[in-house]
């Protein structure tokens, strides 16, 4: 297929980390986003989420400089790392213990959601790709069609998207009926795309324009103009990634 020409991105607004290394897009767009999906859920400032969820020790927040760590991190994405058994915590843990909070349960799906991993893959198998289809039922709660045979249904006459699709309709209503987490329906949506791309008829732009646009406003709505520069980065990723057909 091939690729949609895409604006050179500004490396100065992705930012260096301590060592001097550029800071991916999407690395920022990860961090800020399940900060946002927190902070979505109840009114607190970033000082009181530090309070409860940055220090190992709740006390030692009253005998230390403010961290400052949630302000950073809903600003510019900063990925706290912590010093091992140190008085922060990383992000990750901070994520876990977020999630442990009954205010907060279900927020760890932005930042643990597996799209982030499949941005930075080189290639997809379609063995993989329905195996990672199959994980989101199986983690979701969700029932698969009983028949275990792949149905082959038509979405229409267009012969460009007359092709076999890995999710069946009642599957679907079973998939919208679970109210997945909207990154979820994103991880969904990118793999349908992959999956038709094993056919020799996923092939064109407007099927990539097809299943990212969903994706495009998800980062605009959640990140405004940096969401943009976030998309950018992600249809670069997922034009990069070689998928292994089977005719």
């Amino acid at each position: 297929m091939k690729d949609i020409q895409l604006p050179e991105i500004d490396k100065a607004l992705t930012g260096k980390s301590r060592g001097g290394q550029e800071i991916e897009p999407l690395a920022k767009a990860r961090n800020i986003l399940w900060c946002k999906e927190v902070k979505g859920l109840a009114e607190i400032t970033n000082p009181k989420l530090d309070e409860m969820f940055v220090w190992r020790n709740a006390e030692d927040c009253f005998h230390n400089p403010p961290a400052k760590i949630f302000e950073r991190i809903d600003k510019v994405g900063m990925y706290p790392r912590g010093k091992g058994r140190g008085l922060k915590r990383n992000l990750p843990e901070i994520v876990e213990a977020v999630n442990q909070h009954p205010n907060f349960l279900g927020t760890a799906i932005v930042f643990n959601s597996k799209i982030w991993e499949l941005f930075e893959l080189k290639t997809i198998s379609e063995k993989e790709i329905l195996k990672r289809i199959d994980d989101v039922f199986s983690e979701n709660g969700i029932e698969r069609y009983p028949h275990p045979k792949i149905e082959s249904w038509r979405y229409g006459r267009n012969p460009e998207l007359d092709v076999q699709h890995p999710v069946n309709p009642n599957e679907f209503l079973r998939l919208q009926a679970a109210n997945l987490p909207k990154i979820t329906w994103e991880y969904l949506t990118l793999l349908f795309y992959f999956f038709i791309k094993t056919t020799i008829s996923g092939r064109s732009e407007r099927l990539l324009k097809m299943y990212t646009d969903s994706l495009k406003d998800y980062f605009e709505e959640g990140l405004g103009e940096f969401g943009q520069e976030c998309f950018l980065d992600a249809l670069k990723k997922i034009q990069g990634i070689e998928v292994i057909r089977v005719f």
